[in-house]
């Protein structure tokens, strides 16, 4: 299924979704479980959005709806929000989060679901806008909603369409991040903005 490069580093531009795509599925293949220690060590050592990127596909698509795993996703996002707003380069685990574990041929059936969207991806989105995924502004603005929204999972993560609605506009912010294509990352915003403006409404 794969068409990695002999260079396994994963990249920025709208080519890194496809590669990143690819890596998802070579990190399952020939296993029953990945464990998330396990998963951030090969994804993260890209960067954040990499790994931003991946966590997010996994929250958006049914596994995410798998009990305990959206509260798992959620605190991984979080903290890869926190370590944006730190400047940190690493991603730090809690011991129990890291021996958490996702069935592996569900990452399989996952990658090759998306492959088709990942190749769209690849031939649509463009380097644009790059104020918004490279100003320390707007990537401090993302972590601070990653940490919020990533939060609220380990509340609301037993609620089994939680993990999708949070992983959308975090999708969002991934691909845009990634692909350097700040379109993407405008649309978090107002996907953002709407969704609180949803809320104080509905609560008024």
């Amino acid at each position: 299924m794969t068409a990695q490069t002999e260079d396994s580093d994963i990249g920025t531009g709208p080519a890194a979704v496809r590669r990143l795509v690819d890596r998802l599925h070579d990190l399952a293949e020939g296993k029953d479980d990945v464990s998330v220690d396990h998963f951030v060590r090969e994804i993260g050592a890209q960067g954040h959005a990499p790994l931003l990127l991946a966590v997010a596909i996994l929250m958006v698509l049914p596994i995410g709806m798998i009990p305990g795993v959206g509260g798992a996703l959620g605190a991984l996002v979080a903290i890869i929000g926190l370590q944006m707003l730190l400047g940190r380069g690493g991603i730090w685990l809690p011991r129990f989060l890291g021996k958490r574990c996702i069935p592996a041929d569900r990452v399989s059936r996952m990658t090759e679901r998306i492959m088709p969207l990942a190749e769209w991806l690849r031939r649509h989105l463009h380097p644009r806008w790059t104020v918004l995924t490279d100003s320390p502004w707007s990537i401090g603005a993302i972590a601070v909603i990653l940490m919020v929204s990533g939060g609220s999972l380990l509340i609301l993560g037993a609620i089994p369409v939680a993990a999708p609605m949070m992983g959308l506009p975090v999708a969002l912010f991934a691909f845009g991040i990634l692909a350097k294509d700040g379109r993407l990352v405008a649309v978090g915003y107002l996907w953002i903005a709407a969704t609180v403006a949803g809320l104080v409404l509905w609560g008024a």
